[in-house]
């Protein structure tokens, strides 16, 4: 760590770049990347563990015990981008 030469930036360096980064993050906090749609979708595919406490219902399986249950995928579409909201899955 002793060897060679290091340079201490000035205070000026400093200023400059505290600004240009902090330009850049205000830039980014404006713009998102992804959910801008007021219409979503949301499949969680989870993982559970077979035992007793585990019921069907019709379509529909319940687990009560929450620790019984891992969502292991959370699947987010918006404005439609797949398939039709009303297939049963």
């Amino acid at each position: 760590m002793g060897k060679g030469q290091h340079h201490m930036p000035t205070k000026e360096e400093l200023v400059q770049h505290y600004n240009r980064v902090n330009t850049v993050l205000q830039c980014r906090a404006t713009q998102s990347r992804f959910l801008q749609s007021r219409n979503l979708n949301c499949v969680a595919l989870c993982e559970v563990i077979t035992s007793k406490d585990l019921q069907k219902h019709g379509n529909i399986w319940v687990c009560l015990i929450s620790d019984h249950v891992c969502t292991r995928f959370f699947f987010v579409y918006e404005d439609g981008q797949v398939g039709n909201a009303n297939i049963n899955t």
